[in-house]
């Protein structure tokens, strides 16, 4: 292995150390042991999803709403793939394949600026780095898990983790109106949700309306600059004008 690679590697490792923790405790709460942790860290490939699965197992929530919800958190993973995969071309299929199979979202974040500067990276610097860090990931959540079942970690301190990883995340986002408009509607929406009883709905139901306000707060501005861009487009006040001008021409107003 390069020594590149391992630079790229080591600080996502030791943040995968201090969030695979707490991953695992709460997991071990949820009743999976230390084996079915690292087997299910090791071929899921979203941490987010893994702290959702726990924390909704542990409130109740029904089954096929937390399939809804980690699926809806999950589809960002479909956008880091379109993004890859041109660069991913140069590789040949079978290395791009083994690539994508296996690349979380730091991993996916280094590579393609690594792929997209020009920098000599190659397939297996790409897959060596992949590997580092998602093993890494998966020891620390089955080491968490073990933890957890020999030391009582309040289910609210491990949980509070995702917590805070996604207000990281939503922190980390650029600060346009789409993210605001996205998280305020979110939010709103699982506030309402709890309020009326519903909170087996609320994570999915919040996802889908904070992605439709982000969208819809997306495309107003869109929308008024080609308005104002339109050279067909002409404002009142100057359609009036050119109305009461004299155009020298016959029959029109002079």
């Amino acid at each position: 292995m390069r020594r590149e690679v391992l630079s790229a590697a080591w600080p996502v490792m030791v943040s995968y150390v201090a969030v695979g923790l707490p991953c695992g405790v709460l997991a071990a709460k949820a009743g999976m042991g230390p084996l079915q942790n690292f087997v299910l860290a090791l071929t899921f490939l979203s941490g987010g999803g893994q702290f959702m699965m726990s924390n909704l197992w542990l409130a109740g929530v029904p089954l096929g709403s937390i399939v809804a919800s980690v699926a809806a958190v999950s589809t960002r993973f479909a956008l880091y793939s379109a993004s890859l995969a041109p660069y991913l071309e140069r590789f040949g299929q079978h290395s791009a394949l083994a690539i994508s199979c296996c690349y979380t979202e730091e991993a996916y974040g280094i590579t393609l600026n690594k792929l997209a500067s020009g920098a000599s990276w190659t397939a297996q610097d790409a897959l060596a780095l992949n590997l580092c860090v998602q093993l890494t990931w998966a020891a620390s959540c089955a080491a968490g898990a073990a933890l957890g079942t020999v030391v009582n970690v309040p289910t609210a301190i491990a949980g509070f983790a995702m917590t805070s990883l996604f207000i990281y995340l939503l922190y980390a986002q650029p600060h346009t109106r789409p993210t605001a408009a996205a998280a305020a509607a979110a939010a709103l929406t699982v506030a309402a949700c709890k309020w009326a009883g519903a909170a087996g709905v609320a994570v999915p139901l919040a996802a889908l309306v904070g992605v439709a306000a982000g969208l819809a707060a997306g495309a107003l501005p869109r929308a008024r600059h080609a308005h104002h861009d339109d050279p067909n487009h002409k404002h009142p006040a100057a359609t009036a004008s050119a109305a009461h001008a004299p155009t020298g021409e016959k029959g029109g107003p002079q």
